[in-house]
């Protein structure tokens, strides 16, 4: 996860903390604002201090953020043991991030036995919980049968779910290149080059940063205008900019 994401988790975090602190929540609340505010500043070790205790006593943010700390030997000393008993702590209770680091971890071989199917199991709980990366990574897993049976449908509703909420998950770009792939060349649905269009313009407009994104997405529009009349055209770009501005 990079460092923009874990500041805005951390943020969100901290006004529920100050949220909860306010209303006369537990004291292990007030550590977990104070170890989130520690982390974001750079304090990994009054962090960690203040983390541990609100991990052990069962917060998954906590936990998965004592093993980020574990894992970087931030504040501590590295363990990667230490690490992965803290991961599946806040896997096992719900926290995404960390089921989908475990689901990559079993898809790899990190650290356990390599199995595509385990690893599908925990992207799936990922995917369910609304974690949008997730929802992607599920998608492909779909499209090429790794570690489920291949079923281009469920691929495309899992990415499409994945674009449907945040757009500042770090694979909304390639989601959006994949649907226009899909309605292109009927994979998962019908064939239909205006929805195709869509995507890849939208794909184009959202990608100024991303020069990869870009050119894919232009190339495609560029051969999909000998395919299509100026109506089809007109009407794929009105449906970019309602689905721009929902």
């Amino acid at each position: 996860m990079g460092k923009i994401q874990v500041s805005l988790i951390i943020r969100r975090l901290l006004v529920c903390t100050a949220v909860l602190v306010a209303q006369g929540a537990p004291y292990a609340y007030a550590g977990l604002a104070e170890g989130y505010a520690a982390y974001e500043r750079g304090d990994f070790e009054m962090a960690h201090a203040e983390l541990l205790p609100v991990a052990e006593a069962g917060d998954a943010n906590a936990a998965y953020y004592v093993s980020l700390m574990y894992s970087e030997g931030r504040g501590v000393e590295r363990s990667f043991g230490d690490a992965q008993v803290w991961l599946y702590d806040a896997a096992t209770r719900g926290h995404t991030e960390a089921q989908l680091t475990v689901a990559l971890a079993y898809e790899r071989g990190l650290g356990v036995q390599q199995d595509y199917h385990l690893g599908a199991e925990w992207m799936m709980k990922a995917a369910r919980g609304g974690n949008a990366d997730a929802q992607h990574l599920l998608g492909v897993r779909y499209r090429d049968g790794r570690g489920v049976v291949q079923d281009h449908r469920e691929a495309l509703r899992w990415i499409e779910r994945s674009v449907s909420g945040d757009r500042r998950n770090s694979l909304f770009l390639d989601s959006l290149l994949f649907l226009g792939s899909a309605r292109e060349w009927g994979r998962g649905a019908p064939q239909d080059l205006v929805e195709a269009y869509k995507w890849y313009t939208l794909a184009a407009g959202y990608s100024s940063n991303d020069v990869r994104i870009y050119d894919d997405a232009v190339r495609s529009m560029d051969a999909l205008t000998t395919r299509m009349t100026p109506a089809s055209l007109a009407e794929a770009q009105r449906r970019a900019e309602a689905w721009r501005s929902q």
